[in-house]
This record gives C-alpha cells, sequence and structure tokens, in this order.
C-alpha cells in the first residue's frame, strides 16, 4: 500500500492507495469493503464505507452513522472524521479532495467516462452545495491511474476527448492533466492540485484492467480521522 504523505500533511489520517501484493478489493460487501490481508488489514481503522460505481457523475454522501445516500455512485464524501471511504481502481483515476478548515473529504472515480462527464467539477459542486464548502480551500491529490505513456484508445474515442478541451496526444488521453484542468475550473487554485504521476498500466505494482484484463481491483482510502501515532 502506498501512502499520499504530503496530501496526508494537510490534516488527513489516511490518504493511501492499496497495491497488488495488498489483495483484491473487487468484491466488497454491501456498503464496506471487508479488511483482507495485506497492510490496509494492520491499520487502525474501521472497515471503508464504498458504493456500487457505474461511471457516471454521482457523488455519495455518507452521515454520522455511516449511512450512505445512494447505492449507485463513482464518488463518496463525508465529514465524519471517524469514517474512511474508499473507492475501487484498476486504471481509473482516483481523485482526492479535502477541505482542511471543515474537515470535509471526498474519494473521486474518475474514468474516460466520468473525466468526459466532468465528474471532478460535479465532486466539487457536490462539495460546495452539501457542505457550504469555499472551493477555494480544497486541496486535490490526482492519484495513480492509467497515464499518458499508455493510455491509448481508439480514433473516435480520442476525438471525443479532444473535442471536450481535454488533452490529448493522437491517440493517447491524458486523464491526469483532464483532472486537473477540470479541478482549476471548478475553483482550485494550480498550486492545491497534485499529481502523483504513477502509471498502473506500466507500474506492475498495481492491478491493471488494460494491461491484462484482470477482474481484480485496487483501493483507494480517505479519512479524516487520527491514526495511531505509531502508524504514521
Amino acid at each position: 500500500m502506498i501512502r499520499f504523505s504530503a496530501f496526508e500533511s494537510h490534516g488527513l489520517a489516511l490518504a493511501a492507495m492499496t497495491e497488488a501484493s495488498d489483495g483484491d478489493f473487487s468484491k466488497p460487501a454491501p456498503n464496506a469493503i471487508p479488511l483482507n490481508g495485506g497492510s490496509l488489514s494492520a491499520l487502525p481503522i474501521p472497515a471503508p464505507i464504498t458504493v456500487t460505481q457505474v461511471h457516471g457523475t454521482h457523488i455519495a454522501i455518507v452521515d454520522a452513522r455511516g449511512a450512505v445516500s445512494q447505492d449507485e455512485a463513482d464518488g463518496i464524501a463525508t465529514e465524519c472524521a471517524a469514517i474512511p471511504i474508499a473507492i475501487r481502481i484498476a486504471d481509473c483515476v482516483p481523485l482526492f479532495l479535502y477541505e482542511p478548515k471543515r474537515r470535509v473529504c471526498a474519494v473521486v472515480h474518475a474514468g474516460r467516462q466520468g473525466t468526459l462527464r466532468g465528474i471532478a467539477c460535479a465532486a466539487i459542486q457536490r462539495l460546495t452545495d452539501t457542505f457550504r464548502v469555499d472551493a477555494g480551500r480544497i486541496v486535490a491529490h490526482i492519484g495513480p491511474s492509467a497515464g499518458p505513456c499508455c493510455y491509448q484508445v481508439n480514433e473516435e474515442m480520442a476525438k471525443e476527448f479532444s473535442e471536450k478541451d481535454l488533452p490529448t496526444q493522437g491517440r493517447f488521453l491524458d486523464l491526469w492533466e483532464a483532472n486537473a484542468r477540470q479541478l482549476a475550473r471548478a475553483g482550485l487554485p494550480a498550486a492545491a492540485i497534485t499529481i502523483e504521476g504513477r502509471c498502473t498500466i506500466c507500474d506492475k505494482s498495481f492491478h491493471s484492467y488494460r494491461r491484462n484484463g484482470t477482474s481484480q481491483r485496487n483501493l483507494a482510502v480517505l479519512m479524516v480521522g487520527k491514526l495511531d501515532e505509531n502508524e504514521k
């Protein structure tokens, strides 16, 4: 499991993504991921809350009881410090969002379809509407996913992407820069957006659908509440 320590330094207990060695997180129990071995099970956190991902733009809200506003969504947000939230990833972009003043966080699944439909902007809008946070105070981290080095699609898909003013290089898509641009359009300062820059297709540390057609998934996890200091 990799932890994004620079992003955690904004006041988060955990911003992380599992690797292939941590196991397969493709088949969670309803709404909650079992901590099935690997380094994730060693963390002193409850089972993360998740949803059924459908490549849309809806962002579910988790309340203080752990109840989820909708079962199908491609992002999860909460202001509850003690509740970890998670999405499943196998080449799509995990977006980590956090507003330090209100301590509101969200984790978002931004694949090609979600990016085309503007899920990054939809997530910021959801946070500002639901929690009354200022977009200019939100920080974002774009985690490991299919990179511009490897993410090749057919000409029609590439054209559809470029027609939305999203970056392409021939038939290669740049989901990292595309989501960074959308976050900036939604009001985030450029300095508040960071990109991990690790490609899940060429980096064999991760499960990758595009590399080998696997049904296995990595897990991107976010939590505000404080971890035991020994786990830092």
